[in-house]
């Protein structure tokens, strides 16, 4: 009898190690000063009833810094949304251009619950993945709370968000190895319904009523203590007072990276002396409103076109090792002398800026989704354009390390 007690005992201590080798204790690891980049790609398709109005793809980058975490390891977060869009009706081949930018401070429990946000309108989806206190082994399922927070001001005159609470269903389905990390991968479903309310928030909108669903796979890292990878797709459909609907489906799919912001006297030094011993002219380093910048001053195209000289590809290239040393997004600025229209400036920065990133990512820089366009035609001199000294130095294109 006693032998029979000890070797069940054995079994026991078996099965319960077994159980927790199969167990993950999901939790969001926050340490303050960490910083995050998340990129994500939306193709969608946007009927009004029933019938295709367009497809477009939505960029969405944001970046996110952990401010404060208090002893329970909950974090605020601060984080920059830019969000641009593509026709894909009308595809041009072009570099994403920067667009919208917005911004919110938030807090976030460490099993990954959104509080606190001091924006009304972001984020769009708040709180998910959430996770349970307890370790969860593989099969197991759980439930959180959540929301959709959709801006509709233009579409339905509102002046509030339209907010979507949600419970979803969380599964952890198990593990897969990807370029060397061992991921769990975390199925994720909900659905959700919000009819106007006349008396309050939505009075003198033209906003009935909305629905929608969503699927999630989730590819999360538990020894980064974040999602890695992620890809959903998901529909939402609303309707205004009139009874006209409005259906929204696509899909998406989006990475978080780690960044270091390189945007301090520090690194101002250390990229001035890599310009130094490459023996770059016409180039200054400067810390800016979005990250460490690097500027090509004077830079030279063809005369009134935006294709680049041999002598600046060569500059590129040099510029190009110390860039492909970091991570960080670029976002490369186009920015001209005050001589011709407004019009004609601003085309002519935007075509440069488009050229510098099209050779920069031909020389394997970034990819596509880390770096982005835009034109600032004459408004920003940093020299008085009624000399020509003045009006090379405005002539120039710049290339920023993101924050």
């Amino acid at each position: 009898m006693k032998k029979t007690l000890v070797l069940a005992t054995g079994i026991f201590i078996f099965a319960v190690e077994a159980f927790c080798a199969d167990s993950v204790l999901f939790k969001f690891k926050q340490k303050t000063g960490d910083s995050v980049s998340h990129i994500s790609t939306v193709e969608e398709e946007a009927y009004i009833n029933g019938y295709l109005n367009n497809r477009t793809q939505f960029i969405n980058r944001t970046s996110t810094t952990i401010t404060e975490v208090d002893e329970n390891g909950n974090a605020k977060l601060h984080t920059k949304y830019m969000t641009t869009q593509n026709n894909l009706m009308e595809r041009s081949g072009k570099n994403l251009n920067w667009g919208e930018e917005a911004e919110v401070t938030i807090q976030r429990d460490s099993n990954g619950q959104l509080h606190d946000s001091d924006n009304s309108f972001l984020p769009t989806v708040q709180s998910i993945p959430s996770f349970p206190e307890k370790a969860v082994k593989i099969g197991e399922s759980w439930t959180a709370s959540g929301k959709e927070v959709h801006d509709c001001r233009t579409l339905f005159n509102m002046y509030a968000p339209i907010e979507a609470p949600f419970n979803a269903t969380y599964t952890y389905l198990g593990n897969e190895e990807i370029d060397g990390k061992k991921l769990q991968l975390i199925d994720v479903q909900y659905r959700f319904e919000e009819a106007g309310k006349i008396d309050d928030m939505y009075q003198g909108s033209t906003f009935y009523g909305m629905q929608g669903y969503a699927h999630q796979k989730i590819y999360w890292d538990n020894q980064k203590g974040d999602i890695d990878h992620y890809t959903e797709e998901f529909e939402i459909v609303l309707q205004d007072i009139p009874g006209n609907y409005y259906t929204y489906k696509g899909i998406s799919h989006g990475e978080v990276t780690g960044y270091k912001s390189l945007n301090d006297d520090s690194n101002v030094k250390k990229f001035e002396k890599s310009v130094k011993r490459y023996r770059l002219d016409n180039i200054s380093v400067k810390k800016g409103e979005k990250g460490l910048t690097i500027s090509l001053d004077n830079i030279q195209f063809e005369p009134d076109s935006d294709k680049l000289l041999p002598s600046e590809k060569q500059k590129l290239q040099k510029i190009s090792n110390l860039l492909k040393e970091y991570s960080n997004d670029l976002l490369i600025t186009g920015h001209t002398a005050a001589r011709g229209s407004v019009n004609a400036r601003q085309t002519l920065s935007e075509q440069r800026a488009e050229s510098v990133a099209s050779y920069l990512k031909m020389l394997g820089v970034r990819d596509e989704y880390h770096i982005f366009t835009q034109g600032k035609g004459s408004t920003e001199p940093v020299a008085e354009n009624d000399t020509e000294e003045g009006r090379s130095k405005n002539r120039r294109v710049e290339i920023i390390l993101m924050d």
